[in-house]
């Protein structure tokens, strides 16, 4: 088994070891006051991606009109950019995911976060339904650590069900590295990789999930994001998207996602393809992976149903 961990895409990754003590002395009080002048007057440069000050602990950020904490901006690469930009996503097209997620909850009884990273879409979401509970899921031993973090801090522990385990195949297990994830907490870690040693995490799936919902016909809505196997994800929740049909944000990667086979499996259910742009929705008959918007709407509510719901749609 080869361990992605030191292979030359890993490796690249880390910049051959050079990372983090680029990124600590450019998070050091002496250069970063200098780098937070002058980086955002560089072409080319996205300012989301530099580092934090290193003393800085907790950044407040803002979607759809509430406010959340998130913890440890120095490692983690979504609290950075809400450093960066000032409370909110320094990617137009993330920041309007965001609140776009935070909308279609306003009513939901549960949101399902899979593939969470360190939670933030869990903490807008709750932040600004306080009826909702969530349920998080993580695999990245380090990475759920940080998960826990922003939940204690927003006060939400009676609310959040964090689950250090995947979605998708049930029954199935992988290594994943057990370290502090180097300069950054990883945010791109999927199945697909394989790792030489490290803890097994099981996976469950989206129907195995059902007995754990409110009785009756809770409203959920849905986050997937899985480095590519949201295919996985869907395909063992045929029961739970049949009978709840909820809305889904889902990362589609133009270079990992299988379109054909992720319509199968929405189509029987009736579910509609937006594409998300940097402030509109993009109304696709076709699930077709874009080179630079890496997420899609899936609704079963149709354009026109979305625009008089007040969502921009093209």
């Amino acid at each position: 088994m080869n361990d992605y961990l030191r292979s030359l895409k890993g490796r690249k990754q880390k910049w051959f070891g050079l990372k983090l003590p680029v990124k600590a002395a450019l998070a050091q009080p002496y250069l970063h006051p200098m780098l937070r002048t002058v980086a955002p007057h560089i072409n080319g440069i996205k300012v989301g991606r530099l580092p934090a000050p290193i003393g800085l602990t907790e950044v407040r950020g803002r979607a759809g009109g509430a406010g959340f904490y998130l913890v440890d901006p120095f490692r983690c690469e979504i609290a950075k950019e809400f450093y960066w930009g000032k409370g909110r996503r320094t990617e137009a097209e993330d920041a309007f995911a965001l609140d776009l997620m935070v909308e279609l909850s306003r009513d939901a009884d549960v949101f399902l976060d899979i593939g969470a990273y360190t939670g933030v879409f869990t903490m807008a979401v709750l932040a600004a339904n306080p009826a909702a509970v969530a349920h998080s899921f993580e695999i990245i031993p380090a990475v759920v650590a940080g998960l826990e973090k922003n939940v204690v801090r927003n006060h939400l522990g009676d609310r959040v069900s964090v689950h250090p385990t995947g979605v998708g195949k049930p029954g199935t297990t992988m290594q994943v590295p057990t370290g502090d994830g180097g300069s950054a907490l990883p945010s791109f870690y999927g199945t697909g990789m394989d790792f030489g040693s490290g803890a097994e995490v099981r996976f469950t799936s989206l129907d195995e999930l059902l007995p754990d919902l409110p009785v009756g016909n809770p409203q959920v809505t849905v986050k997937i994001d899985v480095e590519g196997a949201e295919n996985d994800v869907l395909d063992d929740g045929r029961e739970l998207l049949g009978t709840l049909q909820p809305d889904i944000l889902c990362e589609v990667l133009d270079d990992r996602a299988q379109p054909e086979q992720l319509m199968r499996i929405l189509d029987r259910f009736d579910y509609h393809y937006y594409l998300v742009g940097p402030d509109h929705l993009i109304a696709h008959d076709e699930i077709v992976p874009d080179p630079h918007f890496r997420d899609w709407l899936f609704t079963t509510k149709n354009p026109e149903d979305m625009r008089v719901a007040g969502y921009p749609v093209r």
